[in-house]
């Protein structure tokens, strides 16, 4: 049997294409990957697959709203953005392929499931449910380094015994969907200063109103390096731009890194080229780190207009 699997978004290794990979190459299938590459805003460029020359198709969507654009008939489409569908235990337990990705040299997977949160914007609890364990972290390791999406580890109740054994480990290692900073306390901030960690620690903060909270768990973070600790934004229209643009000064000022998350309602409003300027200048640490705002500005575009409105409405609102 001839097998296409349609990666439609992901910007890393799609663990469930590579656990179908296994599983249909185990019974003797023929595997084709093909990389959509469609961003995560909305667009209208259009797939279209020839299912005729397959016997099955699978397609993995993790941005909503890019289904429509895969295009073919009989595609069992999968992932966040699809919809909720999950997949078969004895899929589930498959191991990753990775030879559909050969220039890749780092691990991807979950030690967790689910999340003790219920933030407005994530679909995580409804799909996962309460956070639970699903794999050890010598399950995953297949490479010399390793990145875990668990959506919040810190929230397990045994996470002080895996982050241990990381250490102990010694593998370049990070959580790269971001830890929970409410749940810092001083015997787990120790553990993460001895990991061997990969790039920045990440964290969020969503709304001004965890200002407070994250000023005391900052403390517990002593050991931090200046600009260590990466900070998710989450953006939409509808919150105060002025808080907005407090939590990327006060970040600065306590040299930490931001990276702006736009809501998709970010691309179809008034003020959709001023959130794409203030992401492009959050999002490139080097950028942000030496420069202000309005001299980014100057440097991205020769547009005056342009420079002009995204100044204002920054100053405006600061």
């Amino acid at each position: 049997m001839n097998v296409l699997l349609i990666d439609a978004d992901s910007i890393i290794p799609n663990i469930a294409l590579m656990k179908l990979s296994t599983y249909h190459k185990s019974i003797g299938d023929n595997v084709v990957l093909e990389k959509a590459g469609l961003p995560y805003y909305p667009n209208k460029k259009k797939t279209i697959y020839n299912s005729g020359k397959y016997d099955k198709i699978y397609c993995s969507v993790v941005f909503e709203g890019n289904k429509k654009y895969i295009k073919g008939n009989n595609i069992i489409f999968g992932g966040t953005g699809a919809n909720n569908k999950t997949l078969p235990d004895f899929i589930e337990k498959q191991e990753c392929d990775y030879s559909l990705y050969p220039d890749n040299n780092i691990s991807y997977g979950f030690i967790t499931r689910g999340c003790i949160r219920k933030c407005s914007f994530c679909k995580v609890p409804e799909r996962e449910g309460y956070i639970h364990l699903v794999n050890e972290p010598e399950s995953i390791i297949r490479h010399k380094k390793v990145k875990f999406l668990d959506n919040n580890i810190l929230s397990y109740w045994d996470h002080k015994r895996i982050l241990h054994k990381l250490v102990d480990m010694k593998i370049k290692c990070q959580f790269n969907q971001g830890l929970d900073i409410r749940l810092i306390d001083n015997e787990n901030s120790l553990i993460l200063s001895k990991l061997n960690y990969l790039g920045e620690y990440i964290f969020a903060f969503d709304s001004w109103s965890y200002k407070k909270i994250i000023e005391e768990k900052l403390k517990l973070l002593q050991w931090r390096k200046p600009y260590q600790l990466k900070f998710f934004i989450y953006i939409n229209p509808k919150m105060q731009l002025n808080e907005t643009l407090e939590r990327i000064v006060w970040l600065k000022k306590n040299k930490c890194l931001p990276y702006i998350m736009r809501d998709i309602t970010c691309w179809d409003n008034e003020y959709s080229d001023f959130f794409v300027d203030l992401a492009a200048y959050c999002n490139q640490p080097n950028i942000f780190k030496k420069m202000t705002f309005e001299i980014f500005l100057n440097k991205r575009h020769q547009n005056t207009d342009r420079i002009n409105e995204s100044t204002k409405l920054y100053n405006e609102n600061l």
